[in-house]
């Protein structure tokens, strides 16, 4: 049953984009697993149905067009990207203002929504994808209430760049939005050198028609998969996040539970909080057991605290700016301080939650993440 879908809804991104090279067949198992967790462990209302059949039909039209505009441009395939900043760390721990804050530095460049969201045609058409994102985001705010008080969206802010990895069916963020167990699972001991592929097969195409500025990237689920990451960017620095796990498992599953109340009939929250603290204890793990494993890795690495970033941000990007080796003087600082100005923290109110809603405790979480 599942093959029949697939087949169909390969046709149908194949039929509107009048393509029909998707590249390798390597996206082909992930996307059977999705399939199946939509008809079953997903729980899906008649808006998660239309949902995921929408956002699975984009992600293989955005393959589809990203493989031609590489077979039309071989030049693209040559384009370096070079000693790449990445944020990570567990989720919930100030990555999202640092990203935006970084991206504020002239010589820097951070994906953008839109981009993540339709491959950039480089024509008339990606002023209609800006403005079907825009009305995305819209939707997304109105179906999830108090959506903006946990994550803001923006049509042309800085965006996690997992969503690139999505053109190859591998990323975390299907889970985040739907409950696909099986498929999560599957991620834990997957290949995730094809995602890293598609991941710099979308920079490359965004920096041959861009200006060459260093891209700056983040992306907590990244922990997941820090060995294929390294691989990939081996010249990358890193900057990972830290923040007690009993403030950002909570805050994550909050969260989840906002992504996913709207297209499903029915939510476990308890599930939601096992299945976050499991998930980020792994990958909390795997990303410590690299550094430890690897000196020359790890001394890629920055450590910063959420408290110190959240109370002092411009003294972290001096100490950020140093550590990449970026430049810095103080039209730069200003335009760091007029970004703080204009993005004070809860302007979009307050984000509640608490241990208990999940079915969590301080106690279970110390103990999940003593190490």
């Amino acid at each position: 049953m599942s093959t029949n879908r697939r087949e169909k809804l390969l046709r149908l991104a194949s039929l509107t984009t009048g393509l029909d090279d998707f590249g390798h067949d390597d996206f082909l198992e992930p996307l059977d697993l999705l399939l199946a967790g939509y008809a079953s462990t997903a729980k899906l209302n008649w808006l998660g149905r239309v949902a995921t059949q929408v956002y699975l039909h984009r992600m293989l039209s955005n393959r589809l067009r990203l493989q031609n505009y590489i077979k039309r441009f071989p030049a693209v395939s040559d384009v370096k990207i070079e000693r790449p900043i990445f944020i990570l760390g567990l989720p919930r721990t100030g990555s999202t203002l640092l990203h935006e804050l970084m991206d504020c530095h002239p010589d820097l460049r951070a994906p953008t929504f839109w981009e993540a969201t339709f491959v950039p045609g480089q024509s008339a058409m990606d002023r209609c994808r800006q403005l079907v994102t825009a009305l995305q985001i819209n939707v997304v705010n109105v179906i999830s209430p108090g959506f903006q008080s946990v994550h803001q969206l923006g049509t042309f802010r800085p965006h996690e760049c997992i969503t690139l990895q999505a053109l190859s069916l591998r990323t975390m963020q299907f889970h985040a939005v739907h409950d696909v167990s099986h498929y999560n699972a599957w991620l834990e001991t997957c290949d995730w050198q094809p995602a890293y592929n598609m991941h710099r097969r979308c920079l490359q195409w965004l920096q041959f028609n861009g200006e060459d500025q260093r891209w700056v990237l983040k992306a907590p689920g990244h922990m997941l998969s820090i060995e294929a990451l390294n691989r990939t960017y081996p010249d990358a620095k890193f900057i990972q996040l830290h923040r007690d796990p009993c403030e950002v498992i909570p805050s994550m599953a909050s969260l989840f539970l906002h992504l996913r109340s709207p297209f499903a009939s029915e939510v476990d929250r308890e599930a939601i909080g096992r299945d976050v603290t499991r998930q980020w204890q792994q990958g909390l793990h795997a990303t410590m057991q690299q550094r430890a494993a690897d000196t020359e890795l790890d001394s890629r690495f920055l450590d910063i605290s959420y408290r110190d970033l959240v109370s002092d941000p411009l003294a972290r990007m001096q100490e950020i700016s140093a550590f990449c080796g970026l430049s810095g003087d103080e039209a730069t600082t200003q335009l760091f301080a007029d970004y703080l100005v204009q993005n004070p923290k809860g302007r979009h109110g307050a984000h509640r939650y608490s241990l208990e809603q999940f079915g969590l405790t301080r106690a279970l979480l110390e103990w999940t993440f003593a190490d």
